[in-house]
C-alpha cells in the first residue's frame, strides 16, 4: 500500500523555482508515495518570525495548520520551512491553543531527503547525473534537524554522478 503524503510547497520554491517541487513530486511518486498537495497552503511564516515579526508570522502558522490537519506526513523540500514548522511553532503558538496541535503536526512534518532516508528506507531514488558536484550542507538542515549523512546518502545512489567533498566540510 502506498504511503500518503502531503507536498508542502515553500513559497520561494513557488515563486522562483517551481520546478524543485515538481521535481519533488516525481521522486515521491517513483518511490511509491500518493501525493497530495493542499491548494490553500501558503508561506510557513519563516521571513516574519526570522525578522521579529511574530505577530505577523502567527496567523502564517495558524492557516498551515488548518491547512495540513489532516495529513499522515507532510513532506517538504526546504529544510528552512521544515525547521519552521517543527522547530520553531511551537515556539511561536506557545501561549495559543494550537500549541499542542503545532507540536504535533511538527512530528509529522519532513524534509524532503529526511523523509526519503529515515522514514522511506530509500537511498536510491533512480537518478542520473554524469557530472562533478559538491555538496554544502543547508545551515537548518545541518543544525536544527541534525540532518548530515541523508543528502550525501541519496547524492551516493546518483549513477554516473562524481562527488566532490568540500575542503573543509562542517
Amino acid at each position: 500500500m502506498p504511503r500518503k503524503v502531503s507536498l508542502f510547497v515553500p513559497c520561494f520554491v513557488d515563486q522562483l523555482q517551481p520546478e524543485v517541487a515538481v521535481d519533488t513530486v516525481r521522486v515521491l511518486r517513483r518511490i511509491g508515495c500518493e501525493v497530495n498537495f493542499p491548494q490553500d497552503q501558503t508561506c510557513c511564516g519563516q521571513p516574519g518570525f526570522n525578522t521579529g515579526y511574530w505577530n505577523e508570522a502567527r496567523p502564517c502558522a495558524e492557516r498551515f495548520l488548518r491547512v495540513f490537519k489532516d495529513a499522515e506526513t507532510i513532506v517538504c523540500p526546504s529544510g528552512s520551512c521544515t525547521t519552521m514548522v517543527r522547530n520553531f511553532y511551537p515556539e511561536l503558538l506557545a501561549s495559543s491553543s494550537s500549541h499542542d496541535e503545532a507540536i504535533a503536526l511538527g512530528q509529522r512534518t519532513f524534509e524532503l531527503s529526511e523523509f526519503l532516508v529515515k522514514v522511506a528506507g530509500v537511498t536510491d531514488v533512480g537518478a542520473t547525473f554524469p557530472h562533478t558536484v559538491t555538496y554544502h550542507a543547508s545551515c537548518h538542515g545541518l543544525r536544527e534537524l541534525k540532518l548530515r549523512d541523508e543528502p550525501l546518502q541519496l547524492l551516493r545512489s546518483v549513477k554516473g554522478l562524481k562527488l566532490v567533498d568540500l575542503p573543509a566540510p562542517l
